[in-house]
């Protein structure tokens, strides 16, 4: 009987000492990042029959774990990692918005100055000083473009860094967990399945510092390892078998980098499956903010450039001269990938062009083409025998490919960088038009000819009058000197109708008819010699700030470059609104984690007394037993 009671003494003693080892273990680090509380499972002994009654034996202490919910843990690094990648995303996005949308350095205020200063040379064409404001304006906006498109750079080499910094630490710490898998197989394997608690918390701790770079899955092997998945599923490690992330330069661009599993047999492309946490939110920034806003500021140079240039081309300058490009000539980017032939892309119509990148490549008998726009993936197949294709505002020479080439065509993306006023003389600025009209005093109706422009001008001086001589009997205007006539004219249907006129070797005359002309009235059209105080032609430049010339002829330079940043600036909000509310979601999953796996000191104290109290009273047991023990040999001797 007293062996018995000794027995079951010794039983408490033992349990309580663990538990108390375990109270101690669970304060000692009440502080240690990622430790999950532990507890002592206690058992009753399996009880003893003695006569007719079952008599307990006392208590078994089993295996030591930890307070750990799986749905908890899974549920905190979904938050952690989508509340990273919105971290990242409205960080690096304010950057943008605050650039683009800033007066002192933005576009807006520079593109309104330079068409205050072409509008100012109007109101006086022969003013020295107004033209070299001009200039002046001009260079500013070159300076403007110039900075914008070097801080976006400098962003993307950020970015960039960024990415492989992200990347190291998931090497890091996936060099960390593999470690770790092989340490908690070996040691379950020697405690005979007991589960080595402090490393599964070591180990989910860097799991939990994974879901902060990216989205994070995992299942459990039967041995104990986890194997871990990032991104959309990407293996990252399985058992004790890591895999090394890095980047490598995309081949058509020297600032591009892709995200690659590094392997003997060549890298793994994996960008793609790369979303959630840090590394996500900066791939996403990347690719719904960094690049739309350097190739939608490139689309605004080109656009502006090619526009002022054609317009100034077609006028004459204060010598008579025909006028040059006011700006340099933008320049698509074509990248050769593969294959012996060449490509040139020249811009076709400013009104179709987009800011997507296009891929164009040939068959393997080079009778075939195919262009991707890669922004929506949309293709345009054709023969090359054609010789050329236009497509959204570009003209594809394919006169020069060969066989199986690829090529990457970037029309926008190094637009802003390269963009710069190509005049230096203020004299050369051509404000005046080459020709003028005259309405004979003798003409006794009413008809006028305005708004006179020239398109495609290759020569400063029209060659001979062109006169248009009306027929009231056939409503139409005969036309002498230049090709296009005769031009019916209706002055009930046809008042104010745009009408051209080509001279040879000289250009196209666009003008508009109102009025009612007399039979046999007639105007003249003249070079315009001497003009130099004819404005006509800066009034046709100052009202390409507001006309439509952009995305398909419903846009302006200010509305497409006001539609980037405000589109910045709505997704910079929304990502910032959306990260009050995931930290909200993040701090109650932490609060409900900490609840369950969180040291709580008080509850801890208490408990130490408790035990403390139960091994004391385990240790009364063993000496009572003691007692009826000597009790019992005394009664023998």
């Amino acid at each position: 009987m007293a062996g018995d009671l000794l027995l079951t003494g010794l039983s408490g003693l033992t349990a309580f000492r663990n538990v108390l080892n375990t109270t101690g273990h669970n304060i000692a680090n009440v502080n240690t990042d990622g430790y999950s509380r532990q507890r002592v499972e206690l058992d009753a002994r399996d009880p003893q029959l003695l006569g007719s009654s079952y008599v307990g034996t006392g208590v078994n202490s089993g295996a030591v774990t930890r307070l750990y919910d799986q749905f908890l843990s899974v549920q905190f690094r979904n938050s952690s990692a989508a509340s990273s990648e919105l971290d990242a995303f409205a960080n690096l996005s304010s950057q943008v918005d605050s650039v683009l949308a800033n007066q002192n350095v933005g576009l807006s205020t520079a593109m309104q100055d330079f068409f205050n200063a072409v509008q100012a040379v109007a109101d006086d064409p022969t003013s020295i000083p107004a033209r070299q404001v001009l200039l002046s304006e001009g260079e500013v906006l070159e300076n403007r473009f110039n900075t914008l498109d070097n801080y976006l750079s400098d962003l993307t080499s950020q970015v960039n860094s960024g990415l492989q910094g992200n990347l190291q630490n998931i090497n890091n710490i996936a060099s960390g967990i593999a470690a770790l898998n092989q340490q908690i197989v070996t040691t379950t394997s020697f405690g005979n399945g007991s589960l080595p608690n402090d490393l599964l918390d070591e180990r989910d701790t860097l799991i939990d510092d994974l879901s902060k770079l990216v989205n994070v899955s995992t299942t459990t092997q039967e041995n104990g390892a986890v194997n871990v998945f990032i991104g959309s599923g990407q293996s990252l490690v399985l058992d004790t078998t890591f895999y090394t992330l890095g980047t490598q330069q995309t081949g058509f661009d020297a600032g591009a980098v892709d995200i690659v599993i590094q392997q003997p047999a060549g890298n793994l492309v994996v960008t793609k499956f790369m979303t959630g946490g840090e590394l996500g939110g900066t791939i996403r920034f990347r690719n719904e903010v960094l690049d739309p806003s350097i190739n939608t500021l490139g689309q605004v140079a080109t656009s502006l450039a090619l526009a002022v240039n054609e317009q100034h081309t077609n006028g004459i300058d204060l010598n008579g001269n025909q006028g040059l490009d006011f700006f340099s000539s933008p320049q698509a980017d074509v990248i050769s990938l593969a294959g012996a032939g060449s490509l040139n892309v020249a811009f076709a119509n400013i009104a179709d062009l987009t800011t997507s990148d296009y891929s164009v490549t040939t068959d393997a008998t080079n009778t075939n083409y195919t262009i991707t726009r890669l922004s929506d993936n949309a293709q345009f197949s054709g023969l090359v025998a054609a010789g050329s294709v236009t497509q959204d505002g570009l003209t594809f020479n394919l006169a020069s490919v060969a066989a199986n080439d690829s090529y990457r065509v970037r029309p926008t993306r190094s637009a802003a960088g390269t963009f710069s006023v190509a005049i230096t003389n203020p004299e050369s600025i051509a404000m005046g038009l080459p020709v003028s009209s005259n309405v004979p005093a003798i003409n006794s109706g009413s008809g006028q000819l305005n708004n006179i422009s020239i398109s495609n001008l290759s020569a400063s001086t029209l060659p001979a009058n062109v006169t248009l001589t009306y027929d009231s009997v056939l409503q139409q205007y005969t036309v002498a000197g230049a090709t296009g006539g005769p031009l019916a004219y209706d002055p009930t249907v046809n008042n104010g109708a745009s009408y051209t006129l080509n001279v040879a070797g000289f250009g196209d005359i666009n003008f508009n008819l109102t009025g009612q002309p007399a039979n046999t009235d007639t105007i003249d059209l003249t070079a315009n010699v001497g003009g130099v105080g004819d404005n006509r032609n800066a009034n046709l430049l100052s009202g390409l700030q507001t006309a439509l010339t952009m995305s398909g002829g419903s846009s302006s330079f200010q509305d497409v470059y006001g539609q980037i940043v405000a589109d910045v600036g709505r997704k910079t909000q929304s990502a910032e609104a959306n990260l009050t509310a995931q930290e909200g979601l993040l701090n109650q999953t932490i609060a409900a984690k900490d609840s369950v796996s969180g040291v709580n000191l008080d509850e801890e104290a208490a408990d130490l007394v408790r035990f403390q109290q139960a091994y004391q009273a385990a240790s009364q047991v063993v000496l009572t037993s003691r007692t009826i023990f000597d009790t019992l040999i005394g009664a023998f001797r």
